[in-house]
């Protein structure tokens, strides 16, 4: 069989895997408008979760070893997106923690990706979208359920609760970035919006 050849999945939970290794990789790549990469960008998402943290902390739910978080808070220090300051804890050490241009940034890029999920569901009736979230839920609590730590394995469910209200965008907001959606036509951007709120 030739490499390039198309892959046809054979049973469906081939079908699943198959889909999610083209959806991941395409959510993980820059879109339009991203100024850094996803991997950073993990940061920002852990922070805008949980709050300030020290940087073992960070490292830990990142799943990363203190270097690599390291590396990635020092580049992001020095696009003013995150800050050190004291750990009122321990005056040895510090916590990282978001600025607000870095609040801003995580907010514009998960808006970004939010409109390409909801661009890709154009044509889906309310039905579809409800269900698939509902299927979606359900799976990814399976998979948490198997592989996630006991401790503290609900922070980014807390975290993301509190932010998503700050990410449904004003309707006006809407009109203006609908650069993913497939038509121009007011009715087209009128059924994307009404599927991106019932996602979020």
């Amino acid at each position: 069989m030739q490499v390039n050849d198309a892959y046809s999945p054979q049973t469906p939970i081939e079908g699943v895997l198959h889909a999610f290794t083209r959806i991941g990789r395409r959510l993980k790549a820059k879109q339009p408008g991203d100024t850094i990469d996803h991997s950073v960008h993990l940061v920002l998402f852990v922070l805008r979760c949980s709050g300030a943290l020290r940087l073992s902390d960070l490292a830990n739910r990142m799943e990363l070893d203190a270097s690599t978080a390291s590396r990635h808070v020092r580049s992001l220090e020095q696009l003013g997106l995150v800050r050190r300051s004291p750990d009122p804890d321990d005056g040895r050490a510090f916590r990282v923690e978001l600025t607000e241009k870095g609040i801003e940034e995580w907010d514009a890029g998960a808006r970004r990706r939010m409109e390409l999920l909801s661009a890709a569901m154009d044509g889906w009736s309310e039905d579809d979208v409800l269900t698939f979230e509902r299927l979606m839920t359900r799976f990814a609590d399976g998979v948490a359920s198997l592989t996630d730590p006991a401790i503290e394995k609900s922070w980014a469910d807390k975290g993301w609760a509190a932010v998503a209200p700050r990410l449904r965008p004003t309707p006006a907001a809407e009109r203006r970035t609908q650069d993913f959606a497939t038509s121009g036509d007011p009715a087209a951007r009128e059924n994307t919006d009404k599927k991106l709120g019932s996602t979020t």
